[in-house]
């Protein structure tokens, strides 16, 4: 609930607001001026607490104390391990090989090789795009030190690690939905996910889907269906600076860019960012980030003016469920701070759907709940049958 504001005493009339004290042009300039500074302290009041471990001056220049780690796991050793397994055989360099050369690198060795080289290396053989999926599952699975409800396609435990966990056949299915998580999470969290939690209150991605999967086959059975939960990116820590600056979204872009490129080419991509994954979402599309359909939940804004903005030829969706706090985030771009336009706004341009009862940050994927319904709907292309918001959503006030 959002407390109220008391009124005022009978005893004092309340004194109007300073606009309306002055007339004409003069008022419309000052309620104007008003509503910026509220805007504004609300971005610096949104963005929470300095942790302890970073200084007055890193919040006023915007600097990350966070130091992201690059290049995958394990890749100083790499063309040791070729050469120990294939001796002769090149080995693709990961900083810069091609999908299509690496995949012909493997096609190249024996299954035995394959095998070998994934246990020598499984932190290049687990994350490097062009090896087939299945190595990739093999190498990460002997890597992880969880076990998951879903099939691992990357992971990467330094710093606040990275994983990409996939429920379904990927190789095979028509529909695909890649989900984009927001603050707060990392790989620990994702791996010690308990897939039995509703996830209604902390927005899990692993829960979210699982539920989405599930209603895909529910609506459409016997459909080739797969989502994908991609963090492979530095999350921010949580409502903090990092999330209401994009620094983190266009370094994670680039990434995420690629991995749609990847995915099957017959597939009907969905990519759904939650949070501040929307903002990861819109920089990617706007790097060429394939997709057929883009739903942006609880979302910050996009980095975007408008969907046109975005620069993408996907229909794009957005929703907020009524009494998800996330609606209190002021919408405009200051020194660095701030994601734009509301993406449940007209002035952005948007389709906006129903979240039926749906509730909080974290209920989006809800089962029984029109809101996952039309997450599934979205998903398996079926696009006219998708409740539309009436009226469209606002945000909080």
């Amino acid at each position: 609930m959002i407390p109220q504001l008391a009124a005022p005493s009978p005893s004092r009339p309340a004194r109007p607001a300073l606009g309306r004290r002055l007339p004409g042009d003069a008022g419309a300039l000052t309620r104007s001026v008003t509503s910026l500074s509220l805007k504004i302290f609300k971005v610096v009041a949104l963005s929470g607490v300095l942790s302890s471990c970073t200084t007055a001056g890193a919040w006023l220049s915007g600097g990350d104390p966070h130091h992201a780690i690059s290049g995958l796991p394990d890749a100083a050793g790499w063309r040791g391990s070729v050469a120990a397994v294939a001796p002769g055989v090149p080995a693709p360099d990961p900083s810069s090989a091609s999908p299509r050369q690496v995949a012909a690198f493997f096609a190249g060795l024996t299954d035995t090789q394959r095998r070998r080289l994934a246990a020598a290396d499984p932190g290049v053989v687990g994350n490097l795009r062009g090896v087939p999926y299945s190595l990739r599952y093999a190498a990460n699975a002997g890597t992880a030190r969880q076990r998951t409800p879903g099939r691992l396609l990357g992971y990467d435990p330094r710093g606040d690690g990275r994983v990409i966990e996939v429920f379904g056949d990927l190789a095979t299915a028509r529909h695909i939905a890649v989900i984009v998580p927001g603050s707060g999470w990392d790989l620990g969290k994702i791996m010690h996910t308990d897939p039995r939690s509703s996830g209604q209150h902390n927005a899990n991605p692993v829960v979210a889907a699982m539920a989405l999967r599930a209603e895909m086959a529910r609506l459409s059975p016997g459909t080739g269906t797969a989502v994908v939960v991609w963090l492979g990116y530095d999350a921010p820590e949580g409502i903090d600076r990092q999330a209401a600056r994009s620094e983190r979204a266009v370094a994670a872009a680039p990434a995420l860019t690629a991995f749609l490129s990847d995915l099957p080419g017959a597939a009907r991509i969905t990519l759904i960012g939650h949070s501040y994954g929307t903002v990861v979402c819109g920089h990617a599309l706007r790097g060429g980030g394939r997709a057929d359909d883009v739903v942006a939940l609880a979302s910050p804004g996009m980095d975007a003016g408008s969907a046109g903005d975005l620069g993408t030829g996907a229909r794009v969706w957005a929703a907020r469920i009524s009494d998800d706090l996330i609606g209190l985030t002021p919408h405009v771009r200051f020194g660095g701070y701030g994601h734009q336009t509301d993406p449940i706004t007209p002035a952005f341009g948007a389709r906006v759907f129903s979240t039926g009862a749906a509730r909080g940050h974290g209920g989006y994927y809800s089962p029984g709940t029109e809101s996952l319904a039309n997450l599934a709907r979205i998903a398996l292309g079926r696009t006219a049958d998708v409740s539309i918001a009436h009226p469209p959503a606002t945000p909080l006030r």
